[in-house]
């Protein structure tokens, strides 16, 4: 298995794949946020991030990205995830391609940027001590979490806007972030 991680117009190799399996995924009308994995919906993208199984097929793959909204020097990682292969539903732990691809896009942060912090972020609630305890536990990934909720694009009268966050990094930044209990 291997992970990679670039920035988009880097490879053209891996920007036609990722492509490719972005576009096949936005096909899929039944997922219930399909319209997410519109190709817009990738303009804030830093770097995208493909991982291959052991028999190189492409399983999983996400995007880094960077918004005005958010504190400079803030990143989401695992941004617009979602499964090309090995679906496997309810899962007991993150998936080994999950967090590979978490311990990939932050290696690519640290050499190309300079990131102060990075998170995950998702709409739906009671997902962040899992996943903290998780990555940490199965990837020595560290992550914090509190009591807000955060403005993660920029339509602030939009609920799915304001999202539980997991992160690591410089917490006086969170100050800095439009957010809510």
């Amino acid at each position: 298995m291997d992970t990679i991680t670039w920035a988009p117009g880097t490879n053209a190799e891996y920007d036609e794949l990722f492509e490719s399996l972005r576009a096949g995924h936005y096909a899929d009308t039944s997922h219930r946020l399909w319209k997410n994995y519109a190709r817009e919906e990738f303009k804030d993208a830093v770097a995208l991030t493909i991982y291959f199984d052991n028999n190189n097929i492409p399983e999983l793959c996400s995007s880094i990205s960077s918004r005005a909204c958010w504190p400079t020097g803030a990143y989401r990682i695992l941004n617009r995830m979602w499964k090309c292969n090995n679906k496997k539903q309810f899962l007991r732990r993150i998936s080994d391609c999950v967090g590979r691809s978490a311990e990939s896009q932050i290696k690519w942060l640290n050499a190309h940027t300079e990131p102060e912090l990075y998170f995950c972020s998702r709409q739906t609630n009671h997902w962040d001590k899992w996943t903290i305890n998780s990555f940490r536990e199965q990837f020595n990934i560290i992550f914090n979490t509190d009591s807000f909720k955060y403005l993660t694009c920029p339509n602030e009268c939009d609920d799915s806007c304001w999202q539980t966050i997991i992160y690591n990094g410089n917490e006086k930044l969170l100050e800095e972030w439009k957010r809510h209990q």
